[in-house]
């Protein structure tokens, strides 16, 4: 026996929730089933008293009552597939923008890290001896504050994506 069987023997397996959701399910639809099927059944009935005006408007009582009940359980099931397809669509919107949010959260990483190694760069010995002019420093200086401010910036994205 391979280590993947066991593994694949407790993935097939159901949760206490699973569990749960299938008794409910099942009982919802056993009650609702029974209601639908005795509210025709009485229906049926009822045409077994037509002239008789006392019986007629008892079972039109009854009928008033189980006619409720029976839209309650007809529009519960003819509500429930829209609800449910529209929460699937929500939870793949939702994975869809957090796959996006991570993807931005990498670029925006990398940006930060290419901005890094540009200030690296700017700021080694070498490159500031081989301008040699005041005014090369200067702008070596201010070009580092901006690029420090961009890394900054940066960053902040990276932790909002991280965050949400």
């Amino acid at each position: 026996m391979s280590p993947e069987k066991p593994n694949d023997m407790n993935d097939s397996r159901w949760s206490s929730e699973q569990w749960f959701q299938l008794v409910k399910e099942v009982v919802t639809a056993v009650l609702g089933l029974a209601v639908v099927l005795y509210t025709l059944y009485i229906a049926g009935q009822t045409f077994a008293f037509a002239g008789d005006e006392e019986k007629i408007a008892d079972a039109k009582d009854v009928l008033l009552l189980l006619l409720g009940l029976a839209g309650v359980v007809v529009g519960y099931y003819f509500g429930r597939v829209p609800a449910d397809a529209r929460t699937a669509q929500a939870q793949q919107n939702a994975d869809a923008a957090s796959a996006r949010a991570e993807q931005v959260s990498s670029q925006a990483e990398a940006a930060a890290d290419q901005v890094d190694a540009i200030l690296d760069r700017a700021s080694e010995p070498a490159a500031a001896h081989a301008r040699g002019a005041t005014a090369g420093r200067e702008a070596e200086e201010a070009s580092s504050e901006d690029l420090r401010r961009v890394r900054d910036a940066l960053r902040g994205i990276v932790a909002a994506g991280r965050r949400r």
